[in-house]
């Protein structure tokens, strides 16, 4: 029964993440967490504001899929793929095995520190086109100077990014065909030309981690196929900056590769909602809480 494990993205940030597991085993990888990131996690993981933040929004929400992989990992349950949406690959990088949890998590602390800084340089903003053909946003976006697709999620959900004028264009436009564009709540355009500045900090910290050969296999957000090496993880998540997300043929890599369990790991259940429209075959599940690794396990021992 080939199963991955899919790790969500800043977007999923939902502040109390970690309060089901209050009491838990699982809780222990925090420890590693806060080693990386030099600062007490768990806090920022209640803040309410923090998902506004990039540099806090995503190790928290980091931190509470360490949190969820790690119940699974107590139950015995391992994955034959991993994949993360963009902030999500670096913590599939660490369930790869390719960075440990302490030198993943100064990794993503480094990440969203230097988006953010990004941000602030290249001002910017991102909007979801829903409602059209994922062809027709692309075609529409090609036109617009100024905003580019920054996750091609499925037809109907194409995410743009870019300056605030031209994101307001593309959301005029959807909506001449049709559509909507509804504007999202980050700090600037991720997975745009506006991340540049970030890019050599990002690749100065990895060049500087201590890199290990991958355990389980990764599907690359920004290739959109399993990457071959632990350097070519480490390749994709530095073009992921600028690139967009292929989550759309990510799936169809999934279904290539007969997947027939997934599970979200991790708040939010955006990918897995996704998953279930992209992968109608497959049995999809999302991990947020100890009662739902418990209905991983019956699932798999069912199906043994």
């Amino acid at each position: 029964m080939p199963t991955a494990f899919l790790f969500p993205g800043q977007g999923s940030f939902k502040a109390g993440a970690l309060q089901p597991f209050a009491g838990h085993a699982a809780l222990a990888v925090l420890a590693a967490v806060n080693d990386g990131l030099g600062r007490d996690i768990a806090h920022v993981c209640d803040d309410d504001s923090a998902g506004s933040r990039t540099k806090d929004a995503q190790p928290a929400i980091m931190a509470a899929s360490l949190v969820a992989l790690q119940a699974l990992t107590n139950a015995g349950v391992t994955a034959d793929f991993v994949a993360g949406h963009s902030l999500g690959e670096y913590t599939a990088a660490i369930a790869s095995g390719v960075f440990s949890v302490t030198d993943g998590a100064r990794v993503v602390q480094t990440r969203g520190d230097a988006m953010a800084s990004a941000c602030a340089q290249n001002p910017g903003t991102m909007a979801a086109i829903v409602k059209l053909d994922a062809a027709v946003v692309h075609q529409l976006v090609a036109a617009i100077d100024g905003v580019v697709v920054a996750n091609d999620n499925a037809d109907g959900q194409i995410v743009v990014a870019g300056e605030l004028d031209a994101v307001q264009t593309a959301r005029d436009v959807a909506r001449e065909h049709g559509g909507r564009g509804l504007l999202l709540t980050v700090e600037g355009a991720f997975h745009s030309p506006a991340m540049e500045p970030a890019q050599e900090p990002l690749e100065a910290v990895i060049a500087a981690t201590t890199v290990h050969p991958m355990l389980i296999p990764l599907i690359s957000g920004t290739y959109a196929r399993v990457c071959q090496d632990a350097g070519e993880v480490c390749r994709s998540l530095v073009d992921g900056l600028l690139l967009p997300v292929r989550w759309r043929a990510l799936q169809h890599e999934l279904a290539r590769r007969n997947i027939d369990t997934i599970v979200e790991v991790g708040p939010g259940g955006v990918l897995a909602g996704m998953a279930k429209r992209a992968l109608p075959d497959a049995t999809v599940f999302s991990v947020a809480s100890p009662d739902a690794v418990d209905a991983v396990v019956a699932h798999l021992k069912d199906n043994a």
